[in-house]
């Protein structure tokens, strides 16, 4: 069991590069666009089940959309013409797969069946695979089409038409949904931005950061965090009850009002009870303004996963939980380097000691944070 292992290569996914060799204007890793990619799926399924009527597993979906990429830690970002370059293509493919069972293999045995089918089987060719693969190639799209408008880059103006003409081909109803309505560059197209400029707004300033860190980094940790959390929850400790998808969702967008207001210094936010009220207020309508960018029948779903995610429900704490370690991780790792990130990780350790008691919590305190400390501090690998 070396669940501290598989929490360090999420963390490790941030440090992976996407697009660097084309000196894009927007640098990229595999965690922004996990991120983006399980954001899409969120609409990608509510698109599936409500306009047509699919039936369709949106945890499965979500979750595979999210942990896809995990095997790229081993791999590094292999471009798409050499994954299907025919003298390496089938090297690459089984390399991949041994390495997404090896990460696999670091979770409690209670959790490998079910993570097995989010990372090693993500893309495979059931429904749900392949949907997953057109979400990775609608990111790539999207990430293309932003170059685009900001830079003259040729490559990224040849990719984003190349792109545009496989998303038409792939004959899947959301995605079809999706292009259409984005390329009329009206509402949906704006809430679509939302996402893709998540990764401009910069967290912690104000402090010497050895790893620089934003909204879209952080959220595909939190989202990540709250999956692992709640998985645990559910498979070895017999809390039936959690909502897993509804988890998921609110994690992977409770952060999305920061498109618009920016990420506020939390010490500041928290100040006093008065300002704590008015920020909440703020960023509630700010998501309102964003939900109401979407056709109507999103709004029911998405309302629940953006302005409602640290509800107070068991699926709200928990994401403030996986939202509060993910703060603590990052003080763990930059402590080494800078002396005021240690009263940050002792102030949150303190809040997480004594505002929760679900049994992920006391796991992950006991176990996990162990192993990332000790790795941080030692300079090897948990």
């Amino acid at each position: 069991m070396k669940n501290g292992k598989f929490i360090g290569t999420i963390i490790r996914m941030q440090y992976v590069p996407r697009w660097s060799e084309h000196a894009p204007r927007f640098e990229d890793n595999a965690a922004s666009h996990s991120f983006r990619c399980a954001a899409l799926s969120i609409l990608a399924g509510i698109i599936e089940e409500k306009l047509f009527n699919r039936p369709i597993n949106k945890l499965q979906l979500t979750a595979r959309c999210l942990w896809a990429d995990l095997k790229n830690t081993g791999t590094g970002s292999i471009k798409y013409v050499t994954k299907n370059e025919s003298l390496v293509m089938e090297h690459i493919r089984g390399f991949e797969a041994v390495l997404s069972k090896e990460i696999v293999s670091y979770l409690s045995k209670s959790l490998q069946p079910v993570a097995a089918d989010y990372i090693v089987n993500a893309q495979d060719d059931s429904p749900a695979g392949k949907l997953v693969d057109a979400i990775d190639l609608f990111d790539a799209f999207l990430y293309c089409h932003r170059e685009t408008l900001y830079g003259t880059n040729p490559f990224f103006h040849a990719k984003y038409q190349e792109l545009r003409l496989s998303l038409s081909k792939t004959g899947l109803p959301s995605i079809d949904w999706m292009l259409k309505e984005y390329e009329k560059q009206e509402g949906f197209y704006e809430f679509i931005h939302y996402i893709v400029n998540l990764d401009t707004v910069k967290r912690w300033n104000g402090s010497y950061n050895l790893v620089p860190d934003n909204d879209a980094t952080h959220s595909f940790r939190t989202a990540s965090l709250a999956l692992f959390n709640g998985m645990l929850e559910k498979e070895r400790f017999g809390n039936g009850g959690i909502d897993l998808y509804k988890l998921l969702a609110r994690a992977v967008l409770h952060d999305l009002p920061e498109a618009l207001s920016g990420d506020v210094v939390s010490k500041f936010k928290h100040n006093n009870p008065d300002i704590k009220r008015a920020f909440e207020l703020y960023e509630q309508e700010t998501a309102q303004l964003m939900i109401g960018k979407l056709p109507a029948f999103f709004r029911e779903a998405m309302t629940d996963f953006i302005v409602n995610s640290k509800a107070d429900d068991y699926e709200g704490e928990m994401v403030d939980v996986a939202d509060k370690l993910d703060a603590l991780i990052k003080a763990s790792l930059e402590m080494r380097n800078n002396p005021h990130y240690a009263d940050t990780y002792y102030n949150q350790l303190i809040k997480i000691q004594h505002r929760y008691e679900q049994p992920c919590v006391i796991f992950f305190l006991a176990y996990i944070l162990h192993d990332l400390t000790y790795s941080s501090l030692i300079g090897q690998q948990a």
